[in-house]
């Protein structure tokens, strides 16, 4: 599958494209994704790159590896014909996460409780199945990277890109929501450097799917994508608002192994997560630069306060409400075992499994000290109510 590379994580999953790209020499001539004439150097001795910690939006260009470090394909710029060879290397250990808060001036104000993140979108609509978030297993899972027991997520799908060649590659995952559309992220349906909107010709969705071996696995259904709908303001550069909805082009019969996931409208809407167990689910690696799997993954670990979330990633951007963390604190599990885009869900107070986030962006793999982030679904109802009804 794709590596997608998750800047932190495993709590993402890191898929790796294994083409040509990667047995390039070092400092090898190579074309870059827009086109311009480049070369195959250590990410760090790329001027133009080497200040992206988001792995999703370096993948496209890594044309090898050094070690566990990418090679990438960086652009000659005219004036700079040889590219830049920094004197040191940026140390590769994550900032030290701040372990007492700063003081601060001693007032007679009673201090306000730190704000929670909030949802939107209301009561749920109609046209949403109301038999959804059920699984043949109900046993608990606390797990990191194990293999995924066949049905057990049954709103698991698999989005498939077509290439060049013809080929079809499964690049990311998503999450089944109605018998007609698939939730997943924005930046697994853009193209370049994320301001071109995939054609829907080039996507298919496959579900009910445990073994990606098998292109005729009992239970497993292909469905080709009619349109695709990404957020309006998703920013390529931050990932804010990583989130898009695929229409197939014919209903799915729902199953035991092929049924939706329930959207958090009526529960876990205004709800503090944090601390809640969560799951995410997908055919992802178990370490960064990790050969990716062909059976469905899951592993389970704890949504994340976001201020300390907020300052974990503070010196690569703003982490706001519409992001989600998760992951455990030493790095031992996280969305490796995940497909960019696939579902990061939680159980509600009835039994039934909500979609609360969409795999998103992440440091390396199970970095200590780096969550997962997810794009908050509940920040996004109104939004999808809108682009589900269509």
């Amino acid at each position: 599958m794709s590596n997608w590379y998750f800047s932190k994580n495993c709590s993402a999953v890191v898929f790796e494209d294994r083409d040509e790209r990667n047995n390039r020499s070092p400092n090898a001539n190579c074309v870059t994704p827009d086109n311009e004439m480049g070369r195959c150097v250590r990410w760090t001795n790329c001027q133009s790159l080497r200040r992206i910690t988001n792995w999703n939006r370096l993948q496209p260009y890594v044309c090898g590896f050094t070690g566990s470090e990418p090679r990438v394909c960086c652009s000659l710029e005219p004036d700079d014909p040889d590219v830049f060879f920094p004197t040191t290397v940026p140390p590769r250990r994550p900032p030290p996460r701040r372990t007492t808060p700063p003081r601060r001036r001693t007032t007679t104000t009673t201090p306000t409780p730190p704000r929670r993140p909030t949802g939107d979108g209301g009561t749920k609509p109609r046209f949403l199945p109301n038999n959804c978030g059920t699984t043949l297993f109900t046993k608990t899972r606390v797990v990191g990277g194990q293999v995924a027991e066949k049905g057990g997520w049954p709103w698991m799908a698999v989005v498939f890109v077509e290439k060049r060649n013809g080929a079809r590659s499964p690049d990311c995952g998503g999450a089944l929501v109605t018998d007609r559309h698939v939730v997943t992220a924005a930046h697994c349906v853009v193209t370049g450097r994320g301001s071109t909107t995939m054609s829907p010709n080039q996507l298919s969705v496959r579900l009910g799917a445990h073994d990606l071996r098998q292109s005729n696995e009992p239970d497993s259904v292909d469905i080709p994508v009619e349109a695709v709908s990404r957020h309006e303001q998703f920013d390529p550069r931050t990932y804010k608002n990583d989130i898009a909805v695929l229409r197939l082009r014919r209903p799915v019969q729902f199953s035991n192994h092929t049924s939706p996931v329930c959207l958090p409208y009526d529960s876990l809407t205004n709800d503090d997560l944090t601390g809640k167990t969560s799951t995410v689910t997908g055919f992802g690696t178990t370490s960064f630069n990790g050969p990716s799997s062909d059976v469905l993954m899951e592993a389970s670990f704890d949504i994340q306060d976001q201020d300390l979330c907020r300052r974990a990633y503070e010196r690569e951007l703003n982490i706001t409400d519409v992001y989600l963390c998760a992951g455990t604190a030493d790095g031992s599990k996280d969305s490796c075992q995940g497909d960019s885009g696939g579902p990061l869900v939680t159980i509600g107070k009835e039994g039934r499994y909500y979609l609360v986030g969409v795999v998103s962006f992440g440091k390396l793999c199970a970095q200590p000290g780096y969550p997962g982030v997810y794009t908050r679904v509940t920040k996004f109802l109104d939004w999808l109510r809108t682009n589900l009804a269509n």
